[in-house]
């Protein structure tokens, strides 16, 4: 009984798994029919969202590089033809301006030969007029010469005295009111040419007194005021050329070493004597410190200082004395007190300063003219002969 039994469920476990066999076979075929299909679709699909993904790629591209593109071309194309135009605009400009050119180029000759032509005239009409004055001087002369042929020696003693009387006075107010002394050195040289045509012993003082007005006029200096305009000239190039710079303070550190053969705590003394010098100095001024000027400073005062010598060239050359010594002074206080501020050595600008206004422009003249008291009582006895 147990064997056939346990030879029933042998059989049927064999029989289960004869079920499970056959139910996993029918399983199977249906898995693998059931793979194929959707290995078939996924192709398809990948290919539809490919296809969708460059249907939006080009279409952004078109929407908006594509039209930037495009925006960017017409702007390029519209700097392009302003560029042409500008182009073209400077091309007719250097045109005219070379047709200008040539045109002056071509009237050059004729010009040139027009003002030749006109300065010819001109000299031509300037010389005929110098022409026809030296032939009226020449005829004055010939007429003044009849007239004193007609004269008899009384006569012509009478107007040649009175003639250089006339000349002395003429020449003193030359001299004194038109502050011309070659003017009159000229006029006392006509005035003894009369006397000495004379030729009279009586007439001697006057002419050594003309001789020595002359004498005295000959020294006169009357480009004195051209002679100190040039070294105004000369010292404003010179001070042009200076650098008027000021020292920054610095501080003068005492190296105190001990000697070799000192004891550990000199050496240690002296190094932290430096030490204590070169972070904290302490010094002792007589006088109160005063702030330092600055570079700016220095040059305003610098360029002030060569107004100043402008204004006294400027009145040097028109002869005026108030201006040329206030202009003068001016500079030379600011000289002074920029010295005085700081460390700059101007003591030789400042010597030039003042010898500069120690001068005068007028040229120094004689008090009087000795001759005319002399030329005044000879024409006052002319005078009183022919009115007897």
């Amino acid at each position: 009984m147990t064997e056939q039994s346990t030879e029933k469920s042998t059989a049927k476990q064999e029989d289960a798994q004869v079920i499970e066999a056959q139910s996993d076979e029918a399983i199977e075929p249906q898995e693998s029919s059931a793979e194929p299909k959707r290995g078939a679709a996924l192709p398809w699909l990948l290919t539809l969202i490919l296809l969708a993904a460059l249907v939006a790629a080009g279409w952004a591209g078109y929407r908006y590089v594509y039209q930037e593109l495009l925006v960017t071309n017409q702007q390029l194309q519209q700097q392009l033809a302003e560029q042409d135009q500008q182009l073209q605009g400077l091309q007719q400009q250097v045109e005219s301006e070379i047709t200008a050119l040539e045109r002056q180029q071509q009237q050059l000759p004729s010009l040139v030969e027009r003002q030749l032509q006109q300065s010819e005239q001109s000299v031509l009409r300037s010389v005929s007029e110098q022409e026809q004055r030296q032939a009226d001087l020449a005829r004055a002369v010939a007429s003044v010469q009849a007239e004193l042929a007609s004269l008899d020696v009384s006569q012509a003693t009478a107007w040649r005295v009175l003639e250089a009387r006339q000349l002395v006075a003429e020449a003193s107010n030359k001299l004194y009111i038109d502050q011309a002394p070659e003017l009159a050195l000229q006029l006392l040289e006509l005035a003894d040419t009369h006397l000495a045509a004379l030729n009279n012993p009586a007439y001697q003082a006057a002419r050594q007194a003309i001789n020595d007005d002359k004498v005295a006029l000959r020294s006169v200096d009357a480009d004195r005021h051209l002679a100190v305009a040039m070294e105004l000239s000369s010292l404003r190039a010179r001070l042009l050329q200076q650098q008027w710079r000021i020292n920054a303070p610095t501080r003068t550190l005492v190296d105190e070493q001990a000697p070799a053969d000192a004891p550990w705590y000199e050496h240690l003394q002296a190094s932290a004597s430096t030490l204590f010098q070169q972070l904290i100095r302490v010094q002792h001024r007589e006088k109160p410190i005063e702030p330092q000027l600055s570079a700016a400073f220095v040059e305003l005062a610098k360029q002030r200082v060569l107004l100043q010598l402008q204004l006294a060239q400027q009145a040097a050359l028109s002869q005026t004395d108030a201006l040329y010594q206030s202009s003068l002074q001016e500079a030379l206080a600011l000289v002074v007190e920029l010295e005085q501020q700081s460390d700059l050595e101007l003591a030789a600008l400042r010597s030039d300063l003042t010898e500069l206004a120690a001068q005068s422009l007028q040229p120094s003249l004689p008090e009087q003219l000795r001759s005319l008291a002399l030329m005044n009582r000879h024409a006052q006895a002319v005078n009183a002969g022919v009115s007897q």
